[in-house]
This record gives structure tokens, sequence and C-alpha cells, in this order.
């Protein structure tokens, strides 16, 4: 059972294992909180190095974890993202491994911002969907005038 959340990432480094298509949708939700991410892969999509997030173009070894204060699996290499979740937990990190909610310290739900407000819509890992479904509702009921200025 997952608990919603809040994390103060402020003074927080994410790293993120893996420089494809699934890193970059998670890196597509970290970025509208922060630009503290380093992706660490061997080849690196453009679109992740065009986001301005620090990237290191070699394979995973556990170093990669130092100074680190949350972690995402985003491989397409199940053993790997396992191999990223050991070490994380080797050193008291969080991690989340996509695409695998059972080995997941947490999860990334599907969020609608606006301004200094964000609403977090998840589905337990169970049907993620369902969660942009509904956060995609949210989002046109945010865009009804009636929610300025409250």
């Amino acid at each position: 059972m997952f608990l919603p959340v809040c994390l103060n990432i402020t003074n927080l480094r994410i790293v993120m294992v893996g420089g494809g298509r699934v890193a970059e949708h998670k890196l597509h939700g970290v970025l509208r909180f922060t630009k503290a991410v380093t992706v660490v892969a061997p080849e690196v999509s453009e679109a992740i190095r065009a986001s301005g997030v620090a990237v290191r173009a070699e394979a995973y070894h556990a170093g990669v974890l130092e100074g680190a204060g949350l972690v995402y699996a985003c491989t397409n290499d199940a053993a790997l993202n396992r191999q990223v979740r050991e070490d994380a937990h080797a050193r008291g990190l969080l991690v989340n491994v996509a695409d695998a909610p059972e080995l997941c310290d947490f999860v990334s739900p599907a969020v609608a911002v606006r301004g200094e407000m964000a609403i977090a819509v998840s589905s337990q890992a169970r049907n993620v969907k369902r969660a942009i479904a509904w956060r995609d509702r949210i989002n046109e009921l945010l865009d009804d005038d009636q929610f300025d200025g409250l």
C-alpha cells in the first residue's frame, strides 16, 4: 500500500538510471518540480539530453548513487533495475522501479499542477490509465474560471 505524500526536494538530487522512452516519461513528470536530476545510461535519448538535466553517458555502477536523495530505475533490463534497487536500499535511498510496482518504495501519481497547487491521483499502481483519466478530468475542471482566485 502506498501512502500519498509530498516530498521536499529542494536540496535533493535525483538519479535516474536509464536513457530511453521509460526514463523520458518519468523525467517529464519530475521536471515539473526540479531539474536537479542526473540521468545515467550508456545511451541517452536526444529528448533527455535537450531537457537540461545532467547526463552521465556511462554504464550503471553503484557509485552513480553517491549524493542521491531519490532514485528511479528506468531501464529495459529487469535484472539491472533490481540491482539499482538493491544498491539504493543499501544506501538507505527510496527507489522507483519503472513498470514493477511490487519493487517500488514510491510510485509517481498522475499530477495536475496550477501555480503552487498540485493535485495527485494515484491508483496504488494498479490502474495507471484510470489515474491519468482522472487527472485529465481534473485538469478540465481546473481550466474552468470558477477556480480562479480561490
